[in-house]
């Protein structure tokens, strides 16, 4: 069994403002990646700063490798020496690139021959090698960030924290950087809560997600609970489903339920169905993921499909989301669908066009 690096129970903090944070209970096991997301203002960086210590909780319990590290006899300088923490705003020395990025070993008094194959190799990952005798000054933003995250990956902490490491630099430094920071993490094998608002870092890195909301944890579970069983609305709105769709339970005949929702104006009610081990009578939130809606031609009937649930619809709109296309079908009730230009195109995909939409029961979450 895996064992716990850190461990948060009952962990409060109050300002003058409004805003406060409360989290009854979070951990990390050792050598897993904890992603905290969240919006703007939930709480993500007040909640590393508490970690870090560098502010005092009003109360609660911080267990770092088993101990209370918010006692009041508890060394917090030894503590954090264990701990590497980078910021979104990248906190460097006006020197050498080389020079900032040993500081930490200065510090902590460890001698550089015994990380020097660490340095060698966080550099070359990070693409700063050929840069380490330049002057902080004249550097990009992205190559500040990758300097702060080399600077604490030599230090091999035992608890590495980023909070937003990408969110304050451009777009074209952010998508290269993402790229050569994610595949290091991932190779890095190390205990690291990892902070960001964006869902897609989240579901490329986490082991273990916790969702925070108003300074509160609104769901912790494994990455894929979270992204297709999210606890509530919010947190399926904010993991990426476009459908949310209100209907009452009916019927429910070996744990499939059947869930009677509108059919808009003028048609009559429609039946989605769902695995589920829902009552009758039981008024329910059904959540659709849009990479979950098959699309057919009508011209293709979908005789083969395993899908339980088949509605025919009018496209609305297709519009670009990067990579892929966002079709908006009108079932009766709204329905979202992510496609490629490759299936526009094979399917003959066009706003007015009449079309089937699939989706496995399975595939629907309900709340």
């Amino acid at each position: 069994m895996d064992s716990k690096i850190i461990e948060i129970k009952g962990l409060e903090k109050k300002y003058n403002s409004k805003f406060s944070l409360s989290v009854d209970g979070l951990y990390l096991k050792s050598n897993k990646i904890l992603t905290i997301i969240g919006p703007n203002g939930s709480g993500k960086s007040t909640l590393i700063r508490l970690l870090n210590l560098l502010e005092k909780p009003d109360r609660g319990v911080i267990s770092f490798e088993g101990e209370n590290i918010l006692g009041e006899r508890v060394d917090k300088f030894a503590i954090r020496k264990k701990m590497a923490v980078v910021f979104q705003e990248p906190l460097l020395f006006n020197t050498s690139v080389y020079s900032n990025i040993i500081m930490g070993l200065s510090f902590r008094k460890i001698p550089l021959i015994e990380v020097n194959e660490r340095l060698q190799y966080f550099t070359e990952k990070l693409k700063i090698g050929d840069i380490l005798g330049r002057s902080i000054k004249n550097l990009s933003g992205g190559e500040k960030q990758r300097v702060s995250l080399a600077r604490a990956l030599i230090l091999d902490p035992k608890l590495l924290l980023l909070d937003e490491p990408l969110a304050n630099i451009d777009q074209q430094s952010r998508e290269s950087l993402r790229s050569d920071l994610l595949e290091v993490l991932k190779k890095y094998g190390k205990s690291i809560i990892y902070v960001t608002h964006d869902r897609n870092e989240a579901m490329v890195l986490a082991d273990y997600i916790a969702v925070m909301n108003e300074g509160r944890i609104e769901q912790f579970a494994p990455k894929e609970e979270v992204f297709r069983r999210p606890a509530n609305e919010f947190i399926a709105k904010f993991v990426g489903v476009e459908t949310l769709i209100e209907g009452l339970v009916v019927r429910n005949s070996e744990n499939v339920a059947e869930v009677e929702v509108s059919g808009g104006k003028g048609k009559d009610k429609q039946i989605i169905y769902v695995v589920s081990e829902a009552t009758k009578k039981n008024k329910v939130t059904l959540a659709i993921r849009p990479e979950d809606v098959i699309l057919y031609s009508m011209d293709i009937p979908p005789r083969k499909s395993s899908a339980m649930n088949l509605f025919q619809g009018k496209i609305n709109s297709i519009r670009n989301i990067g990579m892929f296309k966002k079709i908006e079908i009108d079932c009766g009730f709204n329905l979202i669908s992510f496609v490629t230009q490759n299936s526009i195109e094979r399917l003959g995909l066009d706003a007015g066009k009449t079309i089937t939409a699939g989706i496995k029961a399975s595939s629907i979450h309900m709340l």
